[in-house]
This record gives structure tokens, C-alpha cells and sequence, in this order.
């Protein structure tokens, strides 16, 4: 039977053959990705489901970027944060996962390649930490902070996911992009915890892995275009 019913219209197999077709090429299409995802699944239900509630603890605590262990171990923590998913509500899980890495990020290394999307969403991370280890650094200094926010777990994959969102903006219809960047930017502020006029650096940290991720894909498309149109010159 035809996958196309009257007027031309895809049927509803026919939309779930695409479908299934497109998931069965993403490991081809987005090889970076699709490991990723199938390597945070793993780390996280070991560390969730299989380890022990107090060896769990003690793996969660090492791989935080809190102050302490950035000062201690901050390759270890960068690296070892992005490996295992934070807990949140099936809203989270299909924004950070759903969207920005099975979507986003697969998008972008479709598009772009593995290296570009894979230096993209790494520099969202890691620069977006160091930026909120350099606020917690000072917030707690003046007092802004309260001082256990030194200690406080942060791991997960919530800066790699917006990074790939912010850098997403080039691949949109043109007249999308303003509202797709805002959005982006913009997103986290809606449920931040704010002491004083300074949000929480788990915002702070959403905020800058967006503008990161933006900005990578923009100049980067820039250049690549610049480097076209001196071939055909």
C-alpha cells in the first residue's frame, strides 16, 4: 500500500516508516552524538540504579564542579560532570535530552560535522563552568552567596544541551533566529533563585552555555563563509 493517501498527504504509516527511518540513520548521520547518548545512559543508570546509595554519593561529589573540586581536581570535574545526568522532571529530561542532544546537537553534527559540533557544545560546558566557578569565587567573597553553595553538587549535561541550542539559531528559517536565540538566553531566567540582584550561578552558568554555544556557531559560520567565497573568487 502506497504511503500516500488522498491529496497527496503522507498516512500515518507512512510518517512512522519515516520516522523509524530516520532513527535507525542517526547512529550514520550523528555518530557523536547517538555515542553520547548511549554512554550517558549507561553512566547514569550505574551510577543511579546499579552502585550503592553511598558509593553513588561519593562518585557524585567527585565529579561536581563546586568550588572545592575545582580547585582540587578541575579536569576531572569538567570532564566527569558531563557524563552523568542530573535528576529533574520529565519536562527537563525531554528539554535537555529530547531537545537540545537528540535534537540539537545531532542537528548540528549533521550539518556541520563531528568536530565543529562536538568543539561547540565542549566549549559551552567548560566555559560556562568556569564562568560560574569565577562568580561562585566572588559572590561568596562579598556575601552574596551563602557559603555551602561552595559545597553544592553541580554535575550534568543541562550546559552541553543549551550550548547546542544557542548554536541551533544558524539553522533555523533567518526571520526565526531573533526569537530562537531570546529563547535561549532567555529560558533559564524564568525559574531563577535569585539572592539579591544576582541569579543563582546554575542560571548564570544556562545563561553563558547558550551565549557560548551562539556565538561559536555564528562566527563559525562567518568564517565559513568567507572561506567559500574565496574559493569561487
Amino acid at each position: 500500500m502506497s504511503p500516500r493517501a488522498h491529496g497527496g498527504r503522507v498516512s500515518p504509516a507512512g510518517r512512522l516508516r519515516r520516522l523509524g527511518r530516520g532513527l535507525a540513520g542517526c547512529p550514520r548521520r550523528s555518530p557523536a552524538t547517538f555515542g553520547y547518548l548511549v554512554l550517558l545512559l549507561v553512566d547514569t543508570l550505574v551510577v543511579k540504579q546499579l552502585l550503592p546509595a553511598e558509593t553513588a554519593g561519593k562518585v557524585l561529589l567527585a565529579i561536581s564542579t563546586n568550588l572545592d573540586n575545582m580547585g582540587r581536581h578541575p579536569v576531572g570535574s569538567l570532564f566527569g560532570s558531563m557524563l552523568v545526568v542530573d535528576d529533574g522532571s520529565w519536562l527537563d529530561y525531554l528539554l535537555i535530552i529530547g531537545v537540545g542532544l537528540a535534537g540539537c546537537l545531532a542537528l548540528l553534527e549533521r550539518r556541520f560535522g563531528t568536530l565543529r559540533a562536538v568543539g561547540t557544545a565542549l566549549a559551552g560546558h567548560l566555559g560556562a563552568t568556569l564562568v560560574t566557578t569565577a562568580v561562585i569565587t566572588v559572590a561568596t567573597r562579598n556575601g552574596t552567596y551563602p557559603q555551602e553553595v561552595r559545597h553544592t553538587l553541580d554535575y550534568g549535561v543541562s550546559y552541553v544541551s543549551i550550548a547546542a541550542v544557542g548554536a541551533a539559531t544558524v539553522l533555523v528559517p533567518r526571520w526565526a533566529r531573533p526569537w530562537w536565540a531570546a529563547a535561549a538566553v532567555l529560558y533559564p531566567l524564568s525559574s531563577a533563585r535569585w539572592y539579591g540582584r544576582l541569579p543563582g550561578f546554575v542560571t548564570i552558568g544556562h545563561v553563558s552555555a547558550a551565549l557560548i554555544g551562539l556565538t561559536v556557531a555564528v562566527v563559525g559560520t562567518a568564517i565559513g563563509r568567507r572561506r567559500q567565497r574565496r574559493q569561487r573568487s
